[in-house]
């Protein structure tokens, strides 16, 4: 009864490690704790990382946002793998070893650079802002990165122009006590834009090289404030404006279960549909193109859209029936031809001893057929008795007892061959 015992366990470890092959293989169950790196506090991006969380919250996901300097620390943060951090918003372009650890999950919105400057003279040349007061906001932003390159690209820097490192939610009140000439902010840190544009000694950049900006320095975008757009009635703007723009773009680290990026790409699209002065309704989120390649997730999503069970089951649920199909089933079809083949196994394994003592007495009733040596008769008496001896300690299964009783069967007619071929011998040895 050994024998059934080794295959079945042999069976089993073989069967484990097809499972734990498969589970290496199939990324594990997602999280339910991950942090993204936001910005400054009341930030555009603090308050779509908080967004973000809402959503996740629904699935039973916590999303820890983590408020930083802006879009550069973001970054640095998601490069460092002991930070705990894996997603952040930025603009900030990547470098090249990026690629092996970062995912893009897509373009988000588009964060207009608003120029106000004090003075009557309109300016539409980033030259004549040489030898100001500027306040393009504090390090670790990418919006005084991405204008600092826009400055030496257009050799707009000299001894003379000073940086005074102000909040954005703090520049325009400098612009207008007079502390500073120039005021670089994000849209989405200006308030009141409208009364901006109206107030006497303050004027908005028209960026007429906008174009030729956004192909010079990258992560940058040329677009436009269209006239009337702010306030038809009142025609605010009351001509055309040529802005900048930062692409603003999701990006997760490449070992964020791709369960999470579905979320967080779920997210983005609830929260990023709507239109705006610079996007049209259902722009963003975007597969545009960008310095990091697409998560497979998010190309997935972009292009085929959710699956039947993202639709119409739950979070959790999908992710269970994701692992079965992913998981178990190819488990289950690697096993298939193993046990096709089990029974063959389990049969040889009972019936090769059989075989084995059947083709031990055909050989022996061979020889004394064969042979009329009564000498050997002791010899042969001997193998049929070891032979005799195996077959009754062989021990088989139920359903291979029909074999071990033909196998019985088989002896007793070797041992009456045997036996007649004794009392001839006999017979033949006695005197007349």
């Amino acid at each position: 009864m050994r024998r059934p015992l080794v295959f079945i366990v042999i069976t089993c470890a073989v069967a484990l490690l097809i499972a734990y092959i498969g589970y290496r293989l199939i990324d594990p169950l997602p999280p339910r704790h991950f942090a993204i790196a936001a910005g400054t506090p009341g930030s555009e991006y603090e308050q779509f990382a908080r967004e973000y969380a809402r959503i996740l919250a629904r699935n039973g996901i916590e999303l820890e946002v983590r408020t930083t300097a802006g879009a550069v620390e973001n970054l640095r943060f998601l490069r460092d793998p002991t930070s705990g951090v894996e997603a952040a918003l930025t603009s900030f372009i990547t470098e090249q070893s990026d690629t092996d650890i970062l995912y893009s999950l897509g373009g988000v919105s588009e964060s207009a650079l608003y120029i106000f400057y004090r003075g009557a003279e309109p300016v539409t040349l980033f030259g004549q802002l040489r030898g100001k007061r500027l306040t393009i906001g504090i390090p670790g932003t990418a919006v005084r990165a991405l204008f600092l390159e826009i400055l030496h690209a257009t050799d707009a820097v000299d001894p003379s122009t000073q940086f005074l490192p102000i909040d954005f939610t703090l520049a325009i009140d400098a612009l207008l006590a007079g502390e500073i000439d120039v005021a670089v902010v994000p849209r989405s840190d200006v308030t009141h834009l409208e009364e901006l544009l109206h107030t006497p000694g303050i004027g908005l950049m028209n960026v007429v090289q906008a174009e030729a900006l956004s192909k010079t320095v990258p992560g940058l975008k040329h677009v436009m404030l269209w006239r009337g757009i702010l306030d038809l009635a009142r025609d605010i703007p009351n001509s055309d404006v040529d802005l900048l723009a930062l692409r603003n773009r999701l990006l997760v680290r490449k070992n964020l279960h791709p369960a999470l990026q579905y979320l967080l790409l779920e997210a983005m699209r609830e929260i990023h549909w709507a239109p705006g002065p610079f996007n049209r309704l259902g722009e963003f989120p975007a597969e545009q193109p960008n310095d990091l390649p697409l998560s497979p997730t998010a190309q997935a999503f972009y292009r085929s859209g959710p699956t039947f069970w993202q639709r119409y089951t739950s979070f959790w649920l999908t992710s269970l029936l994701d692992r079965i199909v992913f998981f178990v089933i190819p488990v289950l079809v690697a096993l298939i031809p193993i046990m096709s083949f089990t029974p063959r196994i389990f049969r040889w394994i009972f019936v090769y001893p059989i075989d084995q003592l059947h083709r031990a007495l055909g050989n022996l009733e061979s020889e004394f057929a064969d042979s009329a040596d009564s000498d050997r008769l002791l010899e042969y008496q001997t193998k049929l008795a070891e032979i005799g001896l195996a077959v009754r300690s062989l021990k088989v299964a139920r359903p291979f007892q029909a074999d071990l009783q033909r196998l019985k069967i088989h002896l007793r007619m070797v041992q009456d061959d045997l036996n007649r071929f004794a009392s001839t011998s006999s017979a033949s040895s006695r005197p007349p």
